[in-house]
């Protein structure tokens, strides 16, 4: 019985791992803020001034938002993989669940400066930049998940 108890927490504990690196991967910047970054949205957006200024303090807001839950989510990572060599299933289970909740508040705050940007873009502008977002969709959609016409 302790035997079959240890398996099933093995398992746990890999399957709280493989729900760790599906989140990670989730993580990957959006591309209104990929582009944003470096300065491409604006010119693939074509923003006049006014917009970029009005922009810029939304994204800005959103990083120093953002900047204690990343903080907390490399310690929560640090504690995960502590546990993880610790073989502490418990606490696996616990930190992962903690992971994915601050990933969840960086995914709110990145969600909420984009509509906050969206609502400045004219209606053209809102056209372009979900071509933009579809087409960076498509390509990082896996083969078996690629629309097909």
């Amino acid at each position: 019985m302790q035997v079959l108890s240890k398996t099933i927490s093995a398992w746990m504990a890999v399957a709280a791992l493989g729900t760790v690196g599906l989140f990670a991967q989730a993580q990957t910047p959006a591309p209104a803020r990929h582009f944003h970054h470096r300065g491409q949205l604006a010119q693939a957006l074509n923003l006049t001034d006014a917009q970029k200024s009005q922009i810029k303090p939304i994204f800005q807001q959103a990083r120093q938002t953002a900047q204690p839950i990343r903080a907390q989510l490399k310690q929560t990572r640090q504690s995960l993989q502590a546990a993880v060599k610790a073989g502490d299933s418990n606490q696996i289970q616990q930190l992962a669940a903690t992971e994915g909740t601050e990933i969840g508040q960086l995914a709110a705050i990145r969600a909420s400066a984009r509509a906050q940007m969206y609502k400045i873009l004219t209606p053209d502008q809102q056209q372009k930049l979900s071509t933009i977002q579809a087409a960076h969709h498509f390509r990082r959609a896996p083969a078996g998940n690629a629309v097909q016409n």
